[in-house]
């Protein structure tokens, strides 16, 4: 827990004190709520994701059971630079090299996921290595803001993507 406090000091109260001392914290809090979401609510909600994952996803939600997730950044001659991945989700056979049975991308902010992140995992999903992608690679979405409604109508007429809001990361499944 210390390590969000020691941010929101280094974000916020370090470079406001002047004014939070005199009294215009909600100035401050408005201005800065962007900041706040994507510096210390968005890490700390990327971990919670990746916990879901491990410990509390369906096996029919991932693809499979997972023997790891973690982020990383993949390579793109594209775009000429690394694109981050919040989740890479992986299963580890006992005879053989692990596969990747899903990816996935979880936002903090307070605006809802849309097309666009779909769009993105999309994108990363072709860069990844073929050989170790299962035959089904599913596209997570997690996001503590919900998510717009063409994206849910897009969710709902395909088999490889799973949206998760805090309603579902809370529930279990």
């Amino acid at each position: 827990m210390a390590e969000p406090v020691v941010r929101l000091h280094q974000l916020l109260i370090q470079r406001h004190e002047p004014e939070l001392v005199v009294g215009r914290a909600d100035r401050v809090w408005e201005e800065n709520a962007d900041t706040v979401a994507g510096k210390i609510y968005g890490p700390h909600f990327e971990e919670l994701a990746r916990q879901w994952c491990f410990e509390h996803a369906e096996p029919e939600s991932l693809g499979g059971r997972p023997s790891w997730v973690r982020p990383t950044e993949i390579a793109c001659r594209e775009h000429r630079r690394g694109h981050e991945l919040d989740l890479v989700v992986a299963q580890s056979p006992a005879f053989g090299t692990d596969r990747i049975i899903a990816i996935g991308e979880a936002k903090g902010t307070l605006t809802p996921v849309g097309l666009p992140q779909l769009e993105r995992l999309e994108h990363l999903r072709g860069l990844l290595p073929s050989a170790r992608v299962g035959a089904l690679l599913k596209l997570l979405l997690f996001a503590r803001s919900g998510f717009t409604d063409d994206l849910r109508r897009e969710a709902e007429r395909r088999g490889d993507v799973e949206l998760v809001d805090l309603h579902r990361m809370y529930r279990g499944t």
